[in-house]
């Protein structure tokens, strides 16, 4: 696999992408042979995760450590979706490990945080909404 360059956050107290010294190398080095993979289009299957019950036995060889999954996913699909990000910011080793465990080519969809999107609910101190004006 070859090594992702550093790339400057453009808000470093999200991801710092900065490998740290006790990063987990991937244990299996995988040939990427990627049979989702549609070539030739700008279109790119993968799944909401890379674990889930039931996947091992059936997706994932018998008897591979889950610590092996996103490694191992990594040879059959080009991106995952990641859920958790709706729920909470990984913290910056999470996030160095998951780009150790992939090639350089291998795409993480994130979800915006919860925070961000979600509707907003306003409490006024009258219980009331202001009146908004459209003219």
């Amino acid at each position: 696999m070859k090594k992702r360059p550093n790339v400057e956050p453009t808000q470093p107290s999200l991801f710092a992408l900065d490998k740290p010294d006790d990063a987990v190398a991937p244990v299996m080095p995988q040939e990427i042979v990627r049979p989702f993979d549609i070539p030739g289009t700008q279109i790119l299957l993968g799944t909401p995760a890379f674990t889930a019950n039931g996947w091992q036995g059936s997706f994932y060889p018998p008897g591979m450590q889950s610590r092996d999954f996103l490694s191992y996913y990594a040879t059959q699909f080009p991106t995952v979706e990641v859920d958790s990000t709706f729920y909470g910011c990984p913290s910056s080793t999470t996030v160095s490990n998951w780009s150790a465990r992939t090639p350089e080519d291998f795409i993480f969809s994130v979800k915006v945080p919860q925070l961000c999107c979600g509707v907003s609910y306003v409490v006024l101190s009258s219980g009331s909404l202001p009146h908004l004006d459209r003219t």
